[in-house]
């Protein structure tokens, strides 16, 4: 089988050679590098794929059309090769010569997917690359039907596989190997992976080729005329071009409305965040109209999004503030012209104005966004009307602790001294800071002897009722002192910390303490 493969000499055969039509041969080249064009679109589809499924899809489309593309390019390299013989074709294996062409592609595209090769994926990439487009080619000549008989040379086919795999090692290295270098314009870097990938398909079909051996014992003629080879050729180039745009374009429709429903989902998911958030999210445009107004703005300002989006954002402010917002926007917008730096999170407290006329303390965050190229302004507001009114109350309730003329203590919940004002210091003859932590029931005696028994029914009735109230004999005076304890808890009825308030003294005898 081999001896009716390969080519020897003989002296009885007349060796046909063959000439090459320049315009095919390009039109050859053409296809492949097109054809390799749209493999490297097909493996960035896959890598960016957002599922198994979808990269899947990407390679068997891919490899479909770099296929279908290889077999083009061997057919017409063929019409462009004339042997001054008649040439026909065996349908069937014509059409079964693909196979080897799409397994390669499949094969080229799979490595093409990965985000880099080591050297061992290298090289058996390369070999089966290779030897998948030399099969194609070897397939697609045994397709050949002439009246002279046609065989190989050793020596090429040998060189043609080694080119084929050379070439096909060399086309995944352009695409790794080239990626390591930080290039300005990327478009390079594939354009090369193209072309030197269509090489390696067109470097083995003509190398292969040189391999041809046509023989016959008498002299024989080409009875197809030119033209049709050339309508021909031009007729499978632009069947596999529109064959290939084709699946490109299905491919490229399928991963847009991937990535369109990955976009509706998360812009779905801001929108819930937006929504649920706690506190005030307005947007403006940079006229100061309102493009966003969430939930929680509504809240604040007691407008409803219809009666706000659209509407210049002064509406929500005092008008004493409205000159100042009009010059603080039109200064930062002159500032972006001269290319000053976007706003990042500057936080302020403003007043903004509630649809009745009350004016609302807030915190304002702004921000300086670009949504599809237009400037916009982020805010989040915080009402601080609650602790603002926290702020009052705590203040008011500070004043009256300091300035009171009953001494005054905060114990915590192992009834240890938090803080003792003014009056109780002069009491006590404590200082403030002296008196911290230290046990409330050590600063009193008692005219018994079991003192700690005593405390301990104090502190069991304060648990009790809440509450306690009676007469104390303080250790710095020896005096008595009515003393009123108060247990504070939380809104989980957890004992949070003890007030003491310590009246006047009282001109009892001390044997009549408790």
């Amino acid at each position: 089988m081999l001896a009716q493969f390969f080519w020897g000499s003989s002296a009885d055969a007349h060796l046909i050679k063959g000439e090459y039509d320049p315009l095919l041969v390009i039109l050859s080249l053409a296809v492949c590098w097109i054809a390799s064009g749209q493999a490297l679109r097909h493996a960035s589809f896959a890598r960016s794929a957002t599922s198994r499924q979808l990269r899947y899809w990407s390679i068997v489309s891919g490899s479909l059309a770099l296929g279908i593309g290889i077999w083009a390019m061997h057919f017409i390299g063929m019409l462009a090769y004339s042997l001054h013989a008649t040439v026909q074709y065996d349908l069937t294996v014509t059409v079964l010569s693909i196979v080897p062409g799409i397994a390669a592609s499949a094969v080229a595209l799979a490595l093409l997917t990965h985000n880099e090769l080591n050297i061992r994926q290298l090289i058996l990439g390369g070999l089966a690359v290779g030897i998948g487009i030399a099969a194609m080619h070897y397939c697609g000549m045994a397709a050949m039907r002439t009246p002279a008989t046609h065989q190989y040379s050793a020596t090429w086919f040998f060189i043609s596989l080694v080119v084929g795999v050379a070439l096909a090692t060399l086309a995944l290295w352009v695409r790794f190997g080239l990626a390591r270098f930080k290039l300005k314009q990327d478009h390079w870097r594939k354009t090369l992976a193209a072309v030197t990938m269509g090489a390696a398909i067109s470097g083995m079909h003509y190398t292969a080729m040189l391999a041809l051996r046509v023989t016959s014992d008498h002299e024989i003629h080409d009875a197809a005329a030119s033209n049709d080879r050339l309508i021909l050729a031009l007729t499978i180039a632009l069947i596999t071009l529109l064959f290939g745009g084709l699946i490109a374009q299905a491919n490229a429709l399928i991963h847009y409305r991937s990535r369109w429903q990955k976009v509706d989902m998360n812009e779905a998911r801001l929108q819930a965040l937006v929504n649920m958030a706690a506190d005030g999210i307005i947007c403006i445009d940079n006229q100061g109209r309102v493009t966003d107004y969430n939930p929680a703005a509504e809240v604040i300002f007691g407008w409803s999004p219809e009666e706000v989006l659209g509407q210049n954002v002064k509406m929500l402010m005092p008008a004493a503030l409205v000159t100042q917002h009009d010059y603080y926007l039109e200064q930062h917008e002159a500032g972006q012209r001269n290319n000053a730096p976007p706003l990042q999170n500057k936080i302020s407290e403003v007043l903004g104005q509630h649809k009745d006329g009350t004016l609302v303390p807030m915190r304002l965050a702004l921000s300086q966004a670009e949504a599809r190229g237009q400037r916009m302004y982020v805010g989040l507001l915080t009402n601080l009307s609650d602790h603002k009114r926290t702020e009052r109350q705590l203040h008011i309730a500070a004043t009256v602790f300091d300035h009171s003329h009953e001494g005054m203590v905060v114990l915590d919940a192992n009834r240890k001294i938090v803080d003792i004002n003014p009056a109780f210091a002069r009491i006590s003859g404590l200082k403030r800071q002296a008196a911290k932590n230290k046990e409330f029931s050590s600063l009193f005696i008692h005219g018994d002897e079991d003192s700690d028994v005593q405390w301990s029914q104090i502190w069991t009735e304060i648990g009790r009722k809440g509450h306690w109230q009676g007469p104390c004999v303080m250790q710095h005076d020896m005096n008595r002192h009515q003393i009123s304890l108060t247990a504070v808890r939380d809104e989980q009825q957890r004992l949070h910390h003890y007030i003491a308030v310590c009246y006047q003294s009282i001109d009892i005898p001390l044997g009549a303490a408790f």
